[in-house]
């Protein structure tokens, strides 16, 4: 009987535990992963986030929190509340939260950017103009005599193809070979340089005019902004015949929008009209971006040729806004980051303006006063600024004339 009856007990309690876990594990399939709020609901890089709601797991780790796809750090986890860190970059969208094999979203965080400009290399080593950066992160600056001069990532710098100085320049670009393009805009020329440092011309015949063709049988007419796409095809800002040239790697010239008359139009190929296009940059989709200078507005040209106004009314001013509610002030340089937000030199309006896909615009650094002030994007300084270039971090270079290259960090 006593072992009958210390039989039962075991039995009792296997089943015991045995409803318990059953109960438990059924509690926790009816505790439903959400999220009912969060504080704060804005902030920068590094800002503390509470969230709370229901269904977390106690062990942090396990939650996986993401700011508009950008994962955070979670320090602190209970049930019904996560402590989180702000990722760098998390931009304006909903949070989301995985838990094992539950995922849920939860409200908009909108992130504040901090922008920060500092003094990359002074006038006295270099007179900026043009700028790009190749995929190594070097940075080159096309000077208005020809001179063309390299920074390294570490800051070292040096004259790069020095036979190009005299040929009195603008625009500069790379291909994804770390090929470097210039346009010399006195001598109407198009050049190659190798990574070595080997000079060729790409097009052009030396004499101001316009003609598409062959290499040498192609004319220019100071020819300013020059950008590369992915296929190596080249495109020029032909700044005096009010056109956007396109170079194929073989060399062959053609007009890829404008009909060289000096006006504004927006259209397919040659029923657009530009007025003075200066500089041009190209995004991972063909698209072409031009800071149509005396139109004071930024243009926007498909692969197939179809011209449309990104930003801009055409009056000489400033405004931020959306599309044509925005207002620039002969804008020069221009370049596009892998998002697709296009960055703006204002030379007019000392600033450096910041244009969403969408055709948002917003001043990204720069007080509108002129001078060479270091600091917060909103209290710097600039002196005119002509050229600008991103390199694969998102950074921001400028050329801001006579006070040397500047760098804008995004976090």
């Amino acid at each position: 009987m006593k072992l009958q009856s210390f039989t039962s007990f075991i039995v009792l309690i296997t089943l015991s535990a045995a409803i318990f876990c059953a109960c438990k594990k059924n509690n926790d399939a009816k505790t439903n992963l959400q999220v009912t709020g969060i504080t704060p609901d804005s902030g920068r890089y590094s800002t503390i986030v509470t969230i709370t709601g229901t269904g977390f797991s106690t062990n942090a780790p396990e939650n996986q929190v993401k700011f508009n796809g950008k994962d955070a750090v979670v320090q602190t986890a209970t049930p019904s509340q996560l402590t989180v860190v702000v990722p760098k970059g998390a931009g304006t969208g909903p949070l989301s939260i995985t838990v094992g094999n539950k995922s849920t979203t939860g409200p908009s965080f909108s992130y504040i950017l901090t922008v920060t400009v500092s003094t990359l290399a002074e006038s006295a080593t270099l007179f900026a103009y043009g700028l790009a950066t190749d995929d190594q992160g070097n940075i080159y600056n096309y000077g208005p005599i020809g001179n063309i001069t390299k920074i390294t990532q570490e800051e070292e710098v040096s004259s790069f193809a020095q036979e190009m100085s005299g040929y009195g320049g603008f625009g500069i670009t790379a291909d994804t070979h770390q090929n470097i393009y210039a346009s010399a805009s006195d001598s109407c020329y198009i050049f190659k340089i190798t990574p070595e440092g080997v000079v060729s011309t790409l097009a052009g015949d030396g004499r101001h005019g316009f003609a598409d063709g062959q290499t040498g049988l192609a004319k220019f007419n100071s020819p300013m902004g020059i950008a590369a796409d992915t296929s190596g095809n080249i495109y020029v800002a032909d700044f005096g015949n009010n056109r956007i040239r396109k170079i194929t790697p073989a060399g062959a010239v053609s007009t890829l929008a404008g009909d060289g008359v000096r006006g504004f139009a927006d259209g397919t190929d040659s029923s657009a009209h530009f007025y003075s296009p200066f500089g041009i940059a190209v995004d991972g989709q063909g698209n072409v971006y031009v800071a149509d200078r005396d139109n004071n507005r930024i243009r926007k040209i498909t692969s197939a040729g179809v011209v449309s106004t990104l930003a801009g009314d055409g009056v000489q001013g400033f405004a931020d806004g959306a599309g044509s509610s925005a207002c620039f002030n002969s804008p020069l340089g221009i370049a596009v980051d892998g998002q697709g937000n296009v960055y703006v030199a204002d030379f007019g309006n000392n600033r450096i303006r910041k244009i969403t896909s969408a055709g948002v615009v917003s001043t990204l650094a720069g007080d509108g006063t002129a001078g060479s002030t270091d600091g917060p994007g909103s209290s710097a300084k600039f002196y005119n600024p002509t050229g600008v270039a991103v390199d694969g971090q998102g950074n921001i270079y400028v050329a801001d004339y006579a006070h040397g290259i500047r760098k804008i960090i995004q976090e």
